[in-house]
């Protein structure tokens, strides 16, 4: 059963079937966009389940249902169970391959060809199959058997070398910027190769490398120029300081205000004049001490303490107002119960309510963006372990009721 708030994905992408053999979180997002947008997207598990089905990799954990990382990485797809490594599960892998458009996986590099799945294999009778592979470093080179974490690929990115505070250890971003950001980023290509499908009925082999992917990012890209350029090695900053080291550091960053937090990122020091106006200090442009872009960061600790004043006698709501008013860019930092009861977010109905079958109501994030061409689809809520594994070996294979039990009893599903 849906929930009371209208659903927004789209069936742009309704004539295509995704096969999700994806076990970590950059393939399972990268499936759950192309689900977003019509395909039908179904889950390969082990009949143990998923990994991240787990609320946490203790032994003791013992918090019931599936984690809500599941919930948000899965919802919309169908969960079907098959043992891969048993040749009765390679065989029906085999028969689902061909009847699929798109196989998104995550596998060590070789290990689709070693359970005879290469893509060369794949393509000779499936053709048109897209093969998104998503992998920490690619399917080449030196490091492409290694594991990896989040933290592991974000620090080899270059991405780690520039974030924290000077003299002390670098740090990452927080939760899985780099996968979920590979995640889109593979979406996108394999939309790429639909295209290409669509107009000359081949397919394509995606290598997608999530280091590649995080060191690509148009943040690194901007600040491996000086190095590019001139072997700028880009030091970490205090916190004042624009990573771009164009902006004036008296306004940047996070501030304390009457009810909570802002943050700022001035463009330089043609916004001087537009700050100065909107704190009702118009008087400090021609004083002496701010009078340029030197004077106004030798001076910063004077200049930021008459900014904090500002701050401090007004809400996020009132600064909010008085930057879009004054065009600095600026922003309230909203805490997670401020996110869900956000006024913009409401208006556009981003968050979607669903009725899980076991963990009841449960709000999960709609679509990333819109289209107005096509037709609009409600969104299901996460599967069950193995809740669609007869209806496809049944409907999509053609295996009777008698050889499905002989599976189910024997381990295979």
């Amino acid at each position: 059963m849906l929930g009371a708030i209208p659903l927004l994905p789209y069936t742009a992408l309704k004539k295509f079937t995704v096969l999700d053999l994806s076990n970590r979180l950059a393939g399972s997002f990268c499936a759950k966009t192309l689900g977003l947008y019509g395909c039908e997207v179904i889950k390969i598990e082990p009949p143990s389940g998923d990994l991240t089905r787990k609320w946490s990799d203790s032994p003791n954990s013992c918090e019931p249902g599936d984690s809500p990382l599941f919930h948000h990485l899965n919802a919309g797809k169908k969960s079907v169970t098959l043992n891969i490594d048993s040749p009765e599960g390679r065989d029906i892998l085999g028969i689902l391959i061909q009847k699929s458009g798109v196989l998104i996986e995550t596998f060590q590099p070789g290990r689709m060809e070693s359970l005879g799945f290469s893509y060369k294999s794949i393509s000779d009778t499936n053709p048109g199959l897209i093969m998104t592979s998503v992998t920490p470093y690619g399917q080449t080179g030196p490091h492409s058997e290694f594991d990896y974490t989040e933290l592991t690929v974000f620090a080899m990115s270059g991405a780690m070398h520039r974030e924290g505070l000077p003299n002390r250890y670098p740090i990452r971003y927080g939760a899985e910027v780099a996968q979920y950001y590979s995640g889109n980023l593979a979406a996108a290509a394999t939309v790429s190769a639909l295209l290409k499908f669509l107009r000359k009925g081949k397919g394509d082999w995606l290598d997608i490398s999530i280091q590649e992917c995080m060191a690509g990012h148009p943040h690194q890209i901007g600040r491996r120029a000086p190095f590019i350029y001139s072997g700028e090695l880009d030091p970490r900053e205090q916190p004042r300081i624009s990573a771009s080291g164009t902006r004036e550091p008296y306004a940047v960053g996070t501030f304390r205000c009457k009810d909570g937090f802002m943050s700022f990122l001035p463009l330089g020091a043609r916004m001087w004049p537009n700050i100065a106006r909107m704190i009702d200090r118009e008087d400090l442009i021609s004083n002496p001490l701010f009078e340029d872009s030197d004077k106004r960061t030798a001076n910063r600790i004077e200049l930021e303490s008459i900014f904090q004043g500002w701050l401090n006698e007004r809400t996020r709501q009132e600064i909010f107002e008085a930057i879009q008013e004054a065009g600095i860019p600026g922003s309230p930092i909203l805490r997670s119960d401020e996110v869900m009861k956000n006024e913009q977010f409401l208006n556009r109905e981003y968050f979607t309510l669903v009725d899980h079958p076991q963990q009841g109501q449960i709000k999960l994030t709609g679509d990333p963006f819109r289209l107005s061409a096509v037709d609009k689809m409600p969104l299901r809520p996460a599967p069950l372990l193995g809740e669609h594994t007869e209806q496809v070996l049944t409907e999509t294979i053609g295996i009777d009721t008698n050889h499905f039990m002989s599976l189910r009893e024997r381990g295979i599903v």
